[in-house]
């Protein structure tokens, strides 16, 4: 047997075992961990292919019950969203910036003092204006990432004349928060530097805190709405085919006994086995349901009561010769006159 066919083998043969659904949703959880916390910078990505994983591998190793999904699916984010504001509480501890300048190099060397404090520490930015004097229009633009309060926009003073230009510096607190800040320029138009994280006025163990249940919610409001979707869906497409399969197998039921009516022997009503009483025969020229003691048919006036040298069987009901010995249908012996 070849190798790739001799592994899916092997394979199909451990998903049978009881515990391999286990195993099944432990690779699942290392998986989505380590793809969500290394590859964060394309989230929107990772948020698509960790929804399909969570649902994909544990219906893969057998979890089919879509309760059971739904029940492994939330602990699984919680977990997800704990790895996640972990992770990003560990990038960011000990982390002390960097300096910033704008593309045409205009501003250069930006930067804030100190990066870490509290909502009493007073914070000095800073920016040299190449080419600039000491009336130099400039500004810093400070962000609060784990609010939504408005932006603060400081102007700056120059401080001292450095070589080939102005330092500016602004002095200013901040509330307890997250920061991330960017200075701008006009000279007739507005030059700037790209953002940069700073400063961190929060104490270690509520900024934890923090990443943390910003970790959950943005696992849950990105990843966990995907998945149930795929589950939805899932549900709905099996019910789907559920129906279908039903709707087909009734209509197969119906076909077959039409069929059986249809081979009812023609010349009289004939009943659906020998020494089975019934309230109703069929009529064998129309297939019209008729009373046992008529005389003819309701529907189409077939007669049944002998007529022209014929006679009716009075164990099936079938049409016979008044020649006739015994019936061609059920057997039976007449009597001969």
């Amino acid at each position: 047997m070849p190798f790739p066919e001799d592994l899916k083998k092997r394979f199909d043969e451990f998903r049978k075992k009881k515990y391999a659904i286990w195993i099944g949703l432990a690779l699942t959880t290392v998986i989505c961990i380590v793809l969500l916390t290394t590859l964060l910078a394309y989230f929107c990505f990772m948020a698509l292919a960790v929804a399909l994983l969570a649902y994909g591998i544990p219906y893969y190793f057998g979890l089919k019950s879509k309760k059971k999904l739904a029940i492994f699916g939330l602990v699984l984010f919680l977990i997800l969203g704990v790895a996640l504001g972990t992770s990003s509480y560990l990038r960011w501890d000990g982390y002390q910036g960097n300096m910033v300048s704008s593309e045409d190099n205009v501003l250069v060397n930006g930067t804030v003092t100190p990066y870490r404090g509290t909502s009493l520490t007073t914070y000095q930015f800073s920016v040299t204006v190449v080419g600039g004097t000491n009336s130099s229009q400039v500004r810093v633009n400070i962000s609060d990432l784990m609010s939504t309060l408005p932006s603060q926009n400081l102007s700056m003073t120059p401080q001292s004349p450095v070589s080939g230009g102005y330092r500016f510096v602004a002095n200013t607190t901040v509330w307890e928060g997250f920061f991330a800040y960017r200075f701008l320029m006009n000279n007739g138009t507005w030059t700037a530097t790209s953002y940069e994280y700073g400063p961190l006025s929060m104490e270690t163990g509520r900024f934890f805190t923090q990443l943390l249940s910003s970790g959950i919610m943005g696992v849950f409001l990105n990843i966990a709405i995907l998945f149930f979707l795929f589950l939805v869906l899932s549900w709905w497409m099996e019910a789907f085919r559920a129906r279908k399969d039903r709707v087909q197998k009734e209509a197969a039921g119906k076909k077959a006994k039409k069929g059986e009516a249809a081979e009812q022997v023609k010349g009289g009503p004939a009943k659906p086995g020998k020494g089975k009483t019934v309230e109703k025969l069929v009529c064998s020229e129309c297939g019209a349901e008729v009373p046992t003691d008529a005389k003819k048919c309701p529907q189409c006036g077939e007669p049944f009561e002998e007529e022209g040298g014929e006679s009716i069987c009075t164990e099936c009901g079938a049409k016979v010769k008044e020649t006739d010995a015994k019936c061609w249908n059920c057997g039976k012996e007449f009597k001969t006159k």
